[in-house]
This record gives structure tokens, sequence and C-alpha cells, in this order.
């Protein structure tokens, strides 16, 4: 594949010296809005609970939990948070061979709403062998994140000796993690797209005891035929989709220090013991546990 003038070569994938710069985890209300700014570094804004909308150059994106935006140097954009949204944002770069953070606040400047819808958005290449090239698009969404964003929102607060380091190795983790997905990541088929409604349901409401009735009324197919196809789409039938969705947040909020009482409660559940039950069929551990490890 060869690069075109809107291609921004990123490096080689054997080669890359990643540091993060800056590191936070936020809540903010709805109508919040950032930009539209410019910023010397690449950005990952991940939505951990809410809805938020990402305008990158001129494509605009709309990021559900779990869902991430990318986005690099001098390229504006704009961020508009749509729901009350829980969110964590990473500055970083890919090839920088000091591991001591540079905060890129005195580099971001505004841009202009012209620029903004005016400016065609950059593909950012990275080249996985000397013959294949991976583009990183502007949105993602890749299964076990969260834990490894919060450890490193955790390292950069903290400062503990080390930490520059310990960040280094955490963020190549987080870029082969988002590179695997790439990879593995295949143009969705006309199955998957006739269950996207139900899919878009589950992500934005995990807590709600969605019947499946309900979910194949979403996608207008007759619930036999929507729960065959659903199985086919993901491996899984509605239900156990759902609480996989549930136990992805659950871990958010387990790290975050939240008591297993109150999750259980905002994730829908009858019981702390019903909640601790799926956590460990899921994950194969207890939630004490997975907060210990």
């Amino acid at each position: 594949m060869g690069l075109s003038n809107r291609d921004v070569h990123i490096g080689t994938l054997e080669e890359l010296l990643p540091t993060v710069n800056f590191a936070s985890h936020a809540e903010v209300e709805p109508s919040v809005y950032w930009g539209p700014r410019l910023i010397p570094d690449f950005q990952l804004f991940y939505v951990l609970s809410g809805q938020a909308e990402v305008a990158v150059g001129d494509e605009v994106i709309t990021l559900a939990p779990g869902e991430c935006a990318l986005y690099g140097p001098h390229c504006p954009h704009a961020i508009r948070v749509l729901q009350e949204t829980v969110f964590i944002g990473i500055h970083f770069n890919f090839i920088q061979p000091s591991p001591v953070p540079v905060h890129p606040a005195f580099s971001i400047h505004t841009s202009t709403a012209d620029q903004l819808q005016g400016s065609e958005r950059p593909r950012y290449m990275l080249s996985i062998t000397e013959d294949e090239q991976l583009e990183l698009p502007p949105r993602m969404a890749v299964q076990g994140l969260d834990p490894i964003l919060m450890r490193i929102v955790r390292e950069y607060m903290n400062e503990q000796p080390g930490y520059t380091m310990l960040l280094r190795s955490l963020l190549t983790e987080l870029i082969l993690m988002l590179v695997r997905g790439q990879l593995s990541d295949r143009p969705k088929s006309v199955e998957q797209s006739k269950i996207e409604p139900a899919l878009h349901a589950i992500h934005m409401e995990p807590e709600r005891n969605w019947a499946v009735g309900e979910l194949a009324a979403l996608c207008g197919y007759h619930v036999i035929y929507f729960s065959s196809l659903f199985r086919k789409c993901t491996g899984e039938n509605p239900k156990q989709y759902l609480i996989s969705q549930r136990i992805r947040k659950a871990k958010y909020y387990l790290l975050s220090g939240e008591k297993m009482e109150i999750i259980a409660e905002r994730l829908g559940y009858a019981s702390v013991h019903y909640f601790s039950r799926n956590f460990k069929e899921e994950t194969g551990l207890t939630p004490t546990e997975f907060k210990q490890q």
C-alpha cells in the first residue's frame, strides 16, 4: 500500500518508543465543548460511559462506551459531550527518545471552525512489516482497554519511582492492543449490520434488563431469527452478550474503588451474589480477586 498526500507515517511497529505526555480521567456534564484546537502530539480520547462527538478534520465521529478517537499533531479537531460522560484522555508520542512526559498544554493552539471543516482528516499509517501498512482509524473499539488505561492514569498521577519507564511499557502494550484489534477487524458483514441497533442499545444501556423481544424489535426481526443471527455474528446469545458488557463496565467501577453493592445496583443486578457469580463466570476471578490483581 503506497502513501498518499493525506497519509501521515507514524513509524515502524518494532521501532516505536512511545511516551505518555499527559493522562486524565474525568466526568463531564452534557454540552461541554473543547475546540476547535490543534495539539502538538497524539491524543486518545476513550469513553467509559456516556456519549461524545469528536470532529477530526472534516469527519465527525460519535463515540459510545468502549470506543475511542485518535487524532494527531496539527490536525484541527473538537470534542462535544452529548451526555454525562466519563472519559480517559491520553496525550502521547509514538516515537520520543526520552520517556519523560512533556505536558502539551503550552503548545495547544485554538483553531477556527473554517479550518476544522475545511481540513481533510489525515490517515495515520503504521508499518507492520516492510510490505504492509496499517491505518489506525479515527474511531476504534477494542475489548479490554479499560484496565490498562486506568493504570496509565494512576501511574501518571502518582509519579512513583520508575513511573516513566512503566508508562512507556503500558503505552506500548496499549498500542499493540489497538494494532491487533485493527488487524483482526474485518468489514462488517450484511448480517452484522442487521443487528447493529441491538448492539448499540446494549452498549448504551447495559444496566437495563433487555428482553430478547425488545432487541429483536429494534432490528425489525422475529425473535427466533434475531437470536440465531445474533449468535452467528457475536458468538453469544443476546443475554450472554449483555452480561459481558455489564462486566466490562463493572471492571471500570471496581478499579475506581466503588463498593460492590453500588456496582451491582448500578448495573441492574438484583443482588451482590448474582453480580459476583456473573463476574466470576466471565473473568474466572471474583470481583475482590480482580481488584487485587
